[in-house]
C-alpha cells in the first residue's frame, strides 16, 4: 500500500514543513491587517504540500484517490485565501467581508464538493489510475469540463490578486514597493508547473510539480516578511486613511473619469445632493443637476429642496504618469452661512458709512454751535465732551473703513518700495495733524517688495498710536537680515496696555470702544496679509512694536546714510 519514500514526496514533504515553520515567525503578526489571511494561506499551501507529499507514498487506488480531496482542499484555498488576503493588505477590507466575496467562498466549497464526489458522477476526471513517475505514486485520468472550469477560476483569482498588489506597487511608491512586488510575483513559479500538469506536457507530465516549487513562492513571501516588514508598514493604513481623510473633510468630495462618470464621493456629497451611494457611484456627473463645469475652477451652486444652500465648487484635474488628464476632482463647500454673514456685515456697513456717519456729523455739527453760543460753562464742558464722543464714534467709523480697505487688498500686487522714503512720506501728514515728531534711523538702500496700501496702513497706525501717547515722538528704525526686514516703531508713553495687547495675542475680540483698539487689529491683519509677524514690546517708558517682514531686494545694513536719519517736527 505504501511505497518507499521518492525524492518528489520527500521534496513535496519538505515544502509543506517550512511552510509550517515560516507560520511559526508569522504568528506574533497575526492580529495585523491581512496577517490573519496570509497565515491561512499559508496553512492552505502546507496542506497541499504534506497531502501531495504523503500521496506519492499511496500506491493502493482506492486510499489514494482519497488523498485528492485534501491536496484540491489545499488548491482551491490556496487561489481564493491569496485574493482575500491581497485586498485585506491592501485596505480593502469591506470587499473580504462583502456578500460577493461570500458567494466566492460558496463557489469554492462547491468546487471541492464536486472533487470529494467525482467517483459517483466523474464530472472532474475519469479513468484514475496509478502511474509511477521517479518511484512517487502519480496519477493519469481524464480531465473533464469541470477540471478546466475550477482551474481557470482559480487563475482568475489569483490574476485578481495580482492586479490588486500591483495597482498598489504602482500608486502608494516606495515605501510599499518592494513587498507588494515580492507578494505580487509569488505566484509566478506555481503557474506553469500546473499548466505543465494540467496538459501533461513535460518531461514528467503526471507529476505536478507545483509542490515541489512552493520554497520559490515562499521565497518571495518571506523577503516581503524578513527584509521588508510586511505586517509593520501595510499599505491598507494608507488606504483607509485616504478615504477617511476624504470622509472627514466636512466637505463633499467627488471623483470623476475623463467621461465624466462618477467612480467615486464622500458621505458629505451623497448627503448633498441627496442620492445613496451605491446609485450616486457610475453614473453621469451631470444626473445630480448640479450644473457642475469642469473647465472653471470658481462655481457657485445651489442645492436644496425645503432649505436652499450654496456651494462653492473648486475643480481639480487628475493626472497620470503622462501627464495625462484622466479624470477630475470636485469639492462641494457649504458657503451659505458665510455668504449670509457677509451679507449682514455688508447691510451693517452700509448703515455705519452713510446713514449713522450722515447723522452723527449733523449731530457734531450742532453740537459745536450750541457749545459756542452758549454762556453756561458748565453747559458748555457737558456740551464739549459731548462732541467729543461724537467725533470718536466718527473716527472709529473712518477705522473700520481703513480696515474694510486694507483687507480688500489682500490679493494686490507688489512692488519695490525704499523704506527709508516710504516712511517719511507714511509720518508726514501724521505729524502735521497731531504734532510732535518722528525720528528714523534707516539704512538708505533698504528696499522690501511688498504690498504699498497694506504696509501704508500698518506703518501709519503704528506711528500715528506713537504719536498720540508718546511724549516726546516717535522713532522708526529698520534693519534687514537675509531677506527678512525689522521696522521698529517706539514712543515714549505710558505703554499699549496689557489688556489690549492680550486679546490680539490671543486672537479674540477686544473692545472696539477707543480707536486704537481697531488699529492694533489693522495692524496684525495688514502684517499677516503681507506675509509677516508683528511683537509688542510694552512698558512703562513706553512701547516698540517690531514688523517683521519678507522681500527685501536691496539693503545696506553696514551702515547708516546720514541722509537717511530724519526729525519731521511740527
Amino acid at each position: 500500500m505504501f511505497g518507499a519514500f521518492s525524492w518528489p514526496a520527500v521534496a513535496s514533504l519538505g515544502s509543506g514543513l517550512l511552510s509550517l515553520a515560516f507560520l511559526a515567525y508569522v504568528w506574533p503578526y497575526r492580529d495585523e491587517d491581512g496577517a490573519g489571511l496570509f497565515m491561512m494561506m499559508i496553512g492552505a499551501i502546507a496542506l497541499w504540500a504534506l497531502s501531495y507529499g504523503v500521496a506519492l507514498l499511496v500506491f493502493d487506488p482506492t486510499l489514494r484517490v482519497l488523498f485528492e480531496i485534501p491536496i484540491w482542499l489545499g488548491t482551491c484555498f490556496t487561489s481564493l485565501l491569496f485574493l482575500a488576503f491581497a485586498l485585506e493588505y491592501t485596505g480593502r477590507k469591506s470587499l473580504v467581508r462583502s456578500k460577493a466575496m461570500a458567494g466566492v467562498v460558496a463557489l469554492t466549497l462547491g468546487f471541492v464538493g464536486l472533487i470529494a464526489t467525482n467517483p459517483r458522477h466523474h464530472l472532474v476526471w475519469s479513468e484514475y489510475q496509478i502511474t509511477p513517475t521517479f518511484g512517487a505514486a502519480t496519477v493519469a485520468y481524464t480531465n473533464e469540463a469541470w477540471l478546466f472550469l475550477i482551474l481557470l477560476t482559480l487563475m482568475i483569482f489569483t490574476a485578481a490578486a495580482v492586479l490588486v498588489l500591483l495597482e498598489t506597487f504602482v500608486r502608494y511608491g516606495p515605501l510599499y514597493r518592494y513587498q507588494t512586488l515580492a507578494l505580487a510575483l509569488s505566484p509566478v513559479p506555481i503557474i506553469p508547473a500546473i499548466l505543465l500538469w494540467i496538459f501533461d506536457a513535460g518531461p514528467v507530465a503526471h507529476l505536478n510539480l507545483a509542490p515541489l516549487v512552493f520554497p520559490a513562492h515562499l521565497g518571495l513571501d518571506m523577503y516581503a516578511f524578513f527584509r521588508r516588514n510586511m505586517f509593520e508598514l501595510t499599505p491598507a493604513t494608507r488606504r483607509t486613511g485616504d478615504q477617511t481623510a476624504i470622509d472627514d473633510l466636512g466637505i463633499g468630495v467627488v471623483i470623476v473619469d475623463d467621461k465624466r462618470r462618477i467612480i467615486n464621493a464622500n458621505e458629505a456629497a451623497t448627503e448633498i445632493v441627496d442620492t445613496p451611494k451605491q446609485e450616486f457611484l457610475g453614473t453621469s456627473l451631470d444626473s445630480i443637476d448640479l450644473e457642475i463645469t469642469l473647465d472653471d475652477d470658481d462655481q457657485r451652486v445651489s442645492r436644496g429642496k425645503n432649505r436652499q444652500r450654496e456651494y462653492a465648487v473648486t475643480v481639480s484635474s487628475i493626472e497620470d504618469s503622462a501627464d495625462n488628464t484622466v479624470g477630475h476632482t470636485i469639492t462641494l463647500q457649504d458657503i451659505t452661512t458665510e455668504r449670509q454673514r457677509e451679507q449682514r456685515l455688508a447691510v451693517l456697513n452700509r448703515i455705519l458709512r452713510h446713514n449713522l456717519r450722515n447723522d452723527l456729523n449733523v449731530a457734531s455739527g450742532y453740537l459745536e454751535v450750541v457749545a459756542d453760543g452758549t454762556d453756561n460753562e458748565e453747559y458748555a464742558d457737558m456740551l464739549e465732551t459731548a462732541k467729543r464722543n461724537t467725533d470718536s464714534v466718527l473716527e472709529l467709523g473712518d477705522k473700520a473703513r481703513m480696515v474694510e480697505r486694507t483687507l480688500e487688498t489682500e490679493e494686490m500686487g507688489t512692488e519695490p518700495i525704499p523704506v527709508a522714503e516710504f516712511v517719511a512720506h507714511v509720518a508726514d501728514p501724521l505729524v502735521d495733524e497731531h504734532g510732535g515728531g518722528v525720528d528714523t534711523e534707516i539704512p538708505a538702500g533698504l528696499t522690501v517688495d511688498t504690498n504699498r496700501q497694506l504696509l501704508e496702513s500698518v506703518l501709519s497706525n503704528l506711528v500715528e498710536n506713537g504719536l498720540e501717547h508718546g511724549k516726546r515722538g516717535v522713532t522708526v528704525t529698520a534693519t534687514a537680515e537675509g531677506s527678512t526686514a525689522r521696522i521698529a516703531v517706539s514712543d515714549d508713553g505710558d505703554g499699549i496696555p496689557s489688556h489690549e495687547l492680550g486679546v490680539i495675542e490671543d486672537g479674540q475680540e477686544t473692545d472696539l470702544e477707543h480707536g486704537s483698539g481697531i488699529g492694533l487689529w489693522l495692524v496684525e491683519w495688514g502684517t499677516t496679509a503681507l506675509g509677516g509677524s508683528v511683537r509688542y514690546d510694552a512698558g512703562p517708558n513706553g512701547t516698540t512694536a517690531t514688523v517683521e517682514l519678507p522681500g527685501v531686494v536691496d539693503r545696506k545694513a553696514d551702515r547708516i546714510d546720514a541722509e537717511s536719519q530724519r526729525e519731521v517736527e511740527s
